[in-house]
C-alpha cells in the first residue's frame, strides 16, 4: 500500500525538480541576454569597428581602398562591415545598431550550428543544455566588453562550427552535406578575417588526424571548402586590390611588423593561464582527454595564442580568443556529466594526485576558468571615456569634419561617429609616424637602408596628411598632449606649420581610464571646412 502511494510521489518530486530546473535555466539564459544587450547600450562602439564602419562609408561613397582610404589590414577587414553599412543606408538607420544586431544573429547561428553538429557526434547528451548555453552567451556576448564586434570576436565565434565538425570527424561520425558546407564556410571566413588564424583551425585537425589516420581527415570536405575560400580570397586580393600588396604591405613591413614585442607577449599572463587550463583539463579528463571536445577547443585556443604572440602588440582584443576558447575548453571538461560523477579521472594520469581529494577539487578546470575570467575581464572592459570628449566637440561645432594629430587611432574613433561627424583624413591616425619614431628610438642598430626606408615611409605619410588638411580643412583636430616627438616632427615638415597655424586650442579634455589629455584644436572661425566627399 505504501509503495503504491510512494511511486506517484517520487514521480511528482522528479517533475517538480525538472520544472524548477527548466525555470531556473531560462531565467539564467534571459538574464545573460539582458546583460549582454545592456552592455551594448552602455558602451560605445569600439575603436577599430568604428573606424572600419567609417572606412566602409567612404568605400561606398566611391573612394578607393588603400589609395583614398588608408588601412593596414587585408580588404576583408573593411568588407566584413561594408554590407552592413549598405543595409543601414537602405533602412535609413545608423550602422552601429545594424552591426550589433548582426553580431547577435551570428552568435545564434554559430551556437545552433555547433549544437546540431555536436548532437550528431553524440556529445551533446553529456551536458546540461542550459548550462552550456549560459557559458556560450557569457563568453561570446558578455565577456567581449569593448572587444565586441572586433574581428577577433567574430573569428572566435565562427571557428566553433568548424571545431564541432572536426570533433565529429575524429569520432568517425557522418554529417550531412549541409552541415559540412556550413562548417567549412565558417572555417574559411576565420582565416580570411586574419590569415594567421590558420593555426587555430588546423591544430584541431591535426589532433583529429591522430585518431583517424586517413587522408580523408586532412582533406575533409569542410577543410577543403575552407581552403578553397582562402585561396579564392588571396587570388581576389591580387586581382581586385593590388594596392594592398604594392602600397599597404610594404609600409607594414617597414614600420608596423618590426614593432612587435613577441617576448613580452610570450611572458604575459595569457601564457600561464592557458597552460593551467590545458593541464587541469588533461588531469580532469584522464586518458580520454585527447578525444574530448575540451582538447579540440583548447587546441584552437593555443592556435590563437600563437597568433597573439606573432602579432606581439599586447592589445586586449588580440588575446580575447585565447581567453574565451580556453575557458570554454575548461568548461567542457568540468561540466561533462560522465566526468563529474567521479569528480574527474585524475587517477588515470596520477594515482598520487587522485588520493589528494581537496587538491583535485582546487585544480579543477572550472575553477581555473573562473580565475581566468576574473583576471582578464577588466582588460576587456577598459576603454577611454569618449563621452566627455564628444560633449566638448559638440559644444564647439555641430557635425564637424575631424582629423587627428595622433598616432593612436582611439583619439579619433569612435568619437567622430559619436558627434555625427565626418573623418577628414586618409589614414585613421598617424600610426606610420608613431611606429616610425618608436623604431628610430628603440632600434639604433638598424641598418642605414632600413632607417632610410622608415624615413621615406614617414615623409610619405606626412605628405598625404598635409594634402588632407589642405583639401578637407577639418573643423576639429584632436591631439594627445603626450606625443611631443610626433608634434615636433609635424611642425618641421615643409608646409605643415602653415596649415596647423590655422587652428587654435579650444579645450583640453582628460580621458578617464587612460590618464591621457586630448587637446581639441578648432579651426579659426574665419576659415571654413571644405571636405570633398
Amino acid at each position: 500500500m505504501s509503495a503504491s502511494f510512494g511511486f506517484p510521489f517520487i514521480r511528482h518530486e522528479r517533475g517538480v525538480r525538472v520544472s524548477v530546473g527548466l525555470y531556473l535555466g531560462w531565467v539564467l539564459i534571459l538574464m545573460l541576454i539582458g546583460i549582454a544587450i545592456w552592455i551594448r547600450a552602455l558602451l560605445p562602439m569600439n575603436t577599430d569597428t568604428s573606424w572600419l564602419i567609417s572606412a566602409s562609408e567612404m568605400l561606398l561613397d566611391g573612394k578607393k581602398l588603400y589609395v583614398d582610404i588608408g588601412e593596414t589590414n587585408p580588404p576583408a577587414s573593411v568588407w566584413l562591415y561594408a554590407p552592413l553599412v549598405m543595409l543601414a543606408r537602405f533602412l535609413h538607420v545608423r550602422p552601429e545598431p545594424v552591426v550589433i544586431s548582426y553580431l547577435f544573429g551570428l552568435l545564434a547561428i554559430s551556437f545552433v550550428l555547433s549544437g546540431l553538429i555536436l548532437s550528431r557526434a553524440g556529445w551533446l547528451s553529456r551536458y546540461n543544455g542550459f548550462l552550456l548555453a549560459a557559458v556560450f552567451i557569457a563568453l561570446f556576448a558578455v565577456l567581449p566588453g569593448d572587444t565586441f564586434s572586433e574581428r577577433e570576436h567574430i573569428a572566435a565565434m565562427l571557428c566553433l562550427p568548424f571545431l564541432a565538425a572536426t570533433l565529429a570527424r575524429a569520432e568517425g561520425k557522418a554529417l550531412s552535406w549541409s552541415l559540412l558546407i556550413a562548417a567549412g564556410f565558417c572555417g574559411g571566413l576565420v582565416v580570411i578575417i586574419k590569415p594567421h588564424f590558420l593555426l587555430a583551425l588546423e591544430l584541431p585537425v591535426l589532433l583529429a588526424l591522430c585518431f583517424q589516420r586517413r587522408l580523408r581527415t586532412l582533406f575533409s570536405p569542410e577543410n577543403l571548402i575552407a581552403g578553397f575560400l582562402c585561396l579564392a580570397y588571396i587570388v581576389g586580393t591580387f586581382v581586385l586590390y593590388r594596392e594592398f600588396w604594392t602600397i599597404a604591405m610594404p609600409v607594414n613591413a617597414i614600420v608596423y611588423l618590426p614593432n612587435a614585442d613577441r617576448l613580452q607577449a610570450l611572458s604575459s599572463i595569457a601564457t600561464p593561464i592557458l597552460f593551467a587550463l590545458c593541464l587541469t583539463s588533461w588531469l580532469f579528463c584522464g586518458r580520454s582527454f585527447l578525444r574530448h571536445p575540451a582538447a579540440m577547443v583548447l587546441a584552437t585556443s593555443v592556435g590563437f595564442y600563437v597568433a597573439f604572440v606573432i602579432q606581439g602588440k599586447l592589445w586586449p582584443y588580440h588575446v580575447y580568443p585565447v581567453v574565451a576558447l580556453g575557458v570554454l575548453g575548461g568548461a567542457l571538461a568540468a561540466f561533462d556529466r560522465s566526468l563529474r560523477e567521479t569528480d574527474g579521472r585524475q587517477a588515470e594520469v596520477s594515482p598520487l594526485l587522485a588520493r589528494m581529494s581537496l587538491l583535485c577539487r582546487v585544480i579543477n578546470p572550472g575553477i581555473i576558468g573562473v580565475g581566468a575570467l576574473i583576471s582578464f575581464s577588466p582588460l576587456l572592459f577598459i576603454h577611454p571615456h569618449h563621452q566627455a570628449l564628444a560633449d566638448a566637440i559638440t559644444r564647439l561645432h555641430p557635425n564637424p569634419v575631424i582629423a587627428s594629430l595622433s598616432g593612436d587611432i582611439a583619439v579619433g574613433h569612435p568619437v567622430t561617429r559619436m558627434v555625427n561627424g565626418r573623418w577628414g583624413a586618409t589614414q585613421p591616425a598617424l600610426w606610420v609616424m608613431t611606429n616610425g619614431i618608436r623604431l628610430q628610438r628603440s632600434r639604433p642598430d638598424l641598418s642605414p637602408s632600413s632607417l632610410s626606408a622608415i624615413e621615406d615611409a614617414m615623409n610619405a605619410d606626412l605628405a598625404v596628411f598635409l594634402a588632407d588638411l589642405r583639401r578637407n580643412r577639418p573643423d576639429i583636430l584632436l591631439s594627445l598632449s603626450k606625443e611631443t616627438p610626433l608634434h615636433d616632427r609635424l611642425r618641421v615638415f615643409p608646409g605643415m606649420k602653415k596649415e596647423l597655424d590655422h587652428y587654435e586650442l579650444a579645450e583640453r579634455i582628460e580621458t578617464r581610464g587612460t590618464g591621457y589629455t586630448v587637446d581639441i584644436l578648432r579651426r579659426r572661425p574665419d576659415l571654413r571646412s571644405s571636405i570633398i566627399p
